[in-house]
């Protein structure tokens, strides 16, 4: 990715540019690129569809390389997804393209069976923009079933950075100008990024976004701020403190969740520099404001973060993505208001490979239940094939708590690093989702296994290192089913999107 979050032993951090007073770009109306589309199609043995594949060729091949693009991953990768409140079949997608040259915006109004692509515009220099990649993307529905599509931005020569978000009212087809989040044009402030736009419920025009900012100097304080919008994400206000490290320590990975009475809770990773090893020094923290974000509690302890931090390939030692081992993901049960967090954690082997952990709060998150492990994957195995990653969270209207991540549970000794996608579901009936009584029902998103080693590589010298398929993918609730994208390799060294929504 564009930036990661600190240096440690063979981890290099490149940071983002810095932040500067925020300007709001007037509104206007600009066509996008419309791709062609795909369509769903049904497995060979009648159990349900195939995957959709949602990505194309590329929309950017035109464009000229940059300073940076052999750090990049070539292809499609990392997806996040949004489903219309108002109508479950309704579905956007959004993901990096072409070494993270530009975003694609993918929109099903079916459920699924068919999607169209477009070109979000005027974010990079490849889409008409200025900045030369762009990061984190995400897509929001609003409440009037606009798509809300946010991004952190960067230059190649790290001069500066920014949250942006853009603005479409026809499903993708036409797009106001990008509208400033944060910005940073100091390098020696360091660099902003960005994160998902989140409703207030009792508004539907308030929406709200946590952008980290990184520092300048390696193993120094960071904090992140929150910006809020109050005309659907047309214009941003100016940010206000969320979080702040403190001396020696970092603050990565912001979920933000907003509760039925408005009050919000950000859920996010403290690296806590200093001796002894970094799997020790990590943590899951929360902090809640009831007052729109102008202040903030202290953090909470949601979990120590007992990840192995650093995983490999089980028969080559090269590494596959670090940072999806330092990421939460967080979903909230409206029907009783209950907050679930799930990441990975090795507790549940003694430290041998990470599960995937998860954990609840009834109190709004002052509070939180004991992690539990959720993941169906085979402890029979060796443990580098049990190696479970890039979760992602949802909850559904019932109630049923969806977790999806990858696992290398069929890898064998052959020269294919066979890899899957699964998602598991619980219903919190009879017991309760978090309790280690639960009953989760697994289902594979991956019919057939994809090979690892066929993903892009990021080289040594970057962060993070190793095969890249992002990290980040989407999951969301349906109606009473859930919504699966990921990235898988579709040739050496490029990948490509697949979504699908399992009975």
């Amino acid at each position: 990715m564009v930036a990661t979050v600190w240096k440690e032993p063979s981890v290099r951090y490149v940071p983002h540019s810095s932040r500067r007073s925020l300007a709001v770009l007037t509104a206007v109306l600009l066509p996008a690129l419309a791709l062609s589309g795909t369509s769903a199609r049904a497995s060979a043995d009648g159990r349900g569809p195939e995957p959709v594949r949602l990505s194309g060729a590329s929309p950017f091949a035109g464009c000229a390389p940059g300073a940076l693009d052999g750090k990049m991953a070539d292809g499609a990768i990392e997806p996040q997804l949004a489903a219309d409140p108002a109508d479950p079949r309704s579905i956007a997608a959004v993901w990096p393209q072409d070494r993270q040259r530009g975003l694609v915006l993918a929109v099903t109004r079916d459920g699924g069976k068919s999607w169209n692509r477009t070109v979000v515009p005027r974010l990079t220099r490849c889409s008409g923009g200025t900045y030369d990649y762009v990061d984190e993307p995400a897509v929001t529905f609003t409440a009037d079933g606009a798509l809300l599509v946010t991004g952190g931005l960067a230059m190649a020569d790290g001069s500066a950075s920014a949250g942006m978000s853009v603005r479409s009212d026809d499903g993708g087809r036409t797009w106001t100008r990008p509208a400033v989040i944060v910005e940073e044009t100091d390098p020696t402030r360091g660099g902003v990024g960005s994160g998902p736009a989140v409703p207030d419920p009792r508004d539907p025009k308030v929406l709200y976004v946590v952008t980290p900012r990184f520092p300048a100097v390696e193993r120094t304080r960071n904090d992140a701020w929150i910006s809020r919008s109050t005309d659907g994400g047309r214009s941003w206000q100016p940010p206000t403190l969320v979080v702040d490290a403190g001396d020696q320590r970092l603050v990565s990975g912001h979920r933000l969740t907003v509760l039925d009475d408005g009050t919000l809770v950000n859920v996010h990773t403290q690296v806590r520099f200093g001796e002894g090893p970094i799997t020790n020094r990590l943590a899951l923290q929360a902090v809640r404001s009831t007052d729109g974000g102008r202040t903030w509690s202290e953090p909470v302890k949601v979990a120590d973060l007992r990840t192995r931090f650093l995983f490999q390939d089980p028969e080559s030692g090269e590494q596959v993505s670090h940072t999806t081992s330092l990421l939460s993901d967080t979903a909230v049960d409206r029907r009783t208001g209950r907050i679930h967090v799930a990441w990975q954690d090795s507790r549940f082997t003694g430290g041998a490979a990470d599960s995937v952990a998860l954990a609840s709060s009834d109190d709004g998150g002052r509070t939180w239940s004991a992690p539990v492990k959720v993941n169906r994957t085979p402890t029979d195995i060796p443990p580098p094939n049990q190696q479970a990653f890039t979760v992602s969270l949802e909850v559904g209207r019932d109630g049923t708590v969806g977790v999806a991540h990858s696992d290398f549970r069929h890898n064998d000794a052959g020269a294919p690093l066979l890899t899957d996608r699964w998602l598991v579901r619980c219903r919190p009936q009879p017991a309760d989702c978090a309790s280690g009584r639960a009953t989760w029902r697994e289902t594979r998103l991956t019919p057939v296994s994809f090979d690892m080693r066929r993903a892009p590589r990021i080289p040594d010298e970057a962060s993070p290192r190793g095969y890249f398929l992002g990290e980040q993918m989407g999951l969301v609730a349906t109606g009473h089913r859930f919504t699966a994208a990921w990235a898988m390799p579709d040739a050496p060294g490029r990948a490509a999107v697949h979504s699908s929504s399992p009975r």
